[in-house]
């Protein structure tokens, strides 16, 4: 009963953040900006844990390190401005926590539900993502540089990971089949958009749109497990 009084209280502290992270990045408050974004994923990691009510699993630790080197990404993102080496360790926390999220879904599904999938469907579920990352390779790619194969690696494990959210249909309940998928396409958004900014053209309040998907994509992804988790029980 502690343990879902103080979920809901981290629910609230998690929004007030997730606000001063945003008003950071609208007012150019840079001093709010280093206290707030490295606080985000704490404050999820713990709040997955205090909302679970069920022992721990295999999909929850994994979870957990995926929050963690999301982490890893968000700090080293914060420090581009000094050396590109911090974009590529940011790339890389980020591609380990998507692997992470992908093996997570995996974890997270019931023993019982229909996983035979016919070709077409396959075809249906794969189509979309692919097309998305061969397009948004194809926009990049004259831009890229050196940055083509761990970007090329990094859209290919985002895609997956999204594909391991879709392929838990049918195995889980509704709400968390659905929150998990919206959460795995906000982050395909918000890292799309990094890219685009960054390697295609500058956008105008790029920062926000960012940070702003990025922080949906994470919320829903953990409230969409933890509704697995509890609703098994």
């Amino acid at each position: 009963m502690q343990d879902e009084k103080t979920a809901k209280i981290l629910k609230f502290v998690f929004v007030g953040i997730a606000i001063a992270e945003l008003s950071s990045h609208a007012f150019g408050w840079t001093f709010l900006n280093e206290f707030t974004k490295p606080l985000l994923m704490p404050v999820l990691l713990v709040y997955l844990r205090k909302g679970m009510k069920v022992p721990v699993n295999l999909s929850f630790i994994l979870a957990v390190f995926a929050l963690v080197f999301s982490w890893f990404g968000d700090v080293a993102l914060m420090y581009v401005y000094k050396d590109d080496i911090y974009f590529l360790i940011g790339l890389g926390g980020f591609a380990v926590a998507q692997a992470l999220y992908f093996f997570s879904f995996k974890h997270a599904k019931d023993q019982e539900g229909d996983d035979n999938f016919s070709p077409f469907q396959h075809v249906l579920n794969v189509l979309p993502f692919a097309v998305f990352a061969i397009g948004l390779l194809w926009t990049l790619w004259p831009t890229l540089g050196d940055l083509k194969l761990p970007v090329t690696v990094y859209a290919s494990l985002i895609s997956m990971m999204a594909l391991g959210a879709v392929y838990r249909n049918g195995r889980t309940n509704t709400e968390s089949f659905n929150q998990v998928v919206f959460g795995a396409i906000l982050f395909i958004l918000s890292d799309s958009l990094i890219a685009i900014n960054k390697f295609y053209a500058p956008m105008e309040n790029a920062s926000i749109w960012i940070m702003g998907t990025y922080i949906l994509a994470q919320w829903n992804i953990i409230n969409g497990l933890q509704k697995h988790y509890n609703g098994k029980y």
